[in-house]
């Protein structure tokens, strides 16, 4: 601090600024998505649905995420059978939708009394092939009603190569959009094909 003043007067010196505090925050999001007045307006928790993460996959041990928050997990990358994420984003994803708040001062996910079905179809450096996801998108289709999924969450980008109308993993999703499951993906990682 008491040579803060003369590495203000150097040069090369464009701007001092403070070292100020940061902190994660949910709240905002909690708000504009509407989900902090679904719970405390109408009690709306999530509780009785199921919701399918096509993601890293999910840790085995997760305080936030107790071990009979996930009803099922299928791994499409390396045929595992015990859960896991050796990426830690499925883990991360999870947590935003289903968290129950117990290591972050109560700020719960989303939906924090849904459950979570959990298919692995990207690997440990965050990638995959649009082949396993159709295989997982299509496990839904053919299994998603006995677990009660009625959302399916992709936070994940593909480059788009085709028209929609002849993109196969469009074509996935829309074939659970058409059995009513809403299908949500992560949004500005690509977008449409230009032209």
């Amino acid at each position: 601090d008491s040579l803060l003043n003369r590495v203000a007067e150097l040069n090369q010196t464009v701007h001092v600024h403070p070292d100020s505090i940061v902190k994660g925050m949910d709240f905002r999001t909690d708000v504009t998505s509407g989900a902090y007045f679904e719970r405390l307006n109408l009690g709306l928790t999530g509780e009785g649905v199921t919701v399918a993460v096509l993601d890293s996959g999910v840790s085995k041990q997760h305080d936030d995420l107790p071990e009979n928050a996930v009803v099922y997990f299928k791994d499409f990358v390396n045929g595992k059978t015990q859960r896991y994420d050796d990426l830690g984003h499925g883990t991360h994803v999870a947590g935003i939708i289903a968290g129950r708040g117990k290591n972050s001062s109560d700020i719960t996910g989303v939906a924090p009394g849904a459950k979570l079905l959990v298919l692995k179809v990207l690997d440990s450096k965050g990638t995959g092939s649009v082949s396993n996801v159709i295989a997982a998108l299509d496990w839904l289709r053919r299994y998603g009603a006995y677990f009660n999924v009625k959302v399916v969450n992709l936070s994940f980008g593909a480059k788009p190569t085709e028209q929609p109308e002849h993109d196969p993993l469009a074509l996935a999703a829309k074939a659970l959009v058409d059995r009513g499951i809403l299908v949500v993906a992560a949004a500005g990682n690509n977008g449409q094909k230009d032209g």
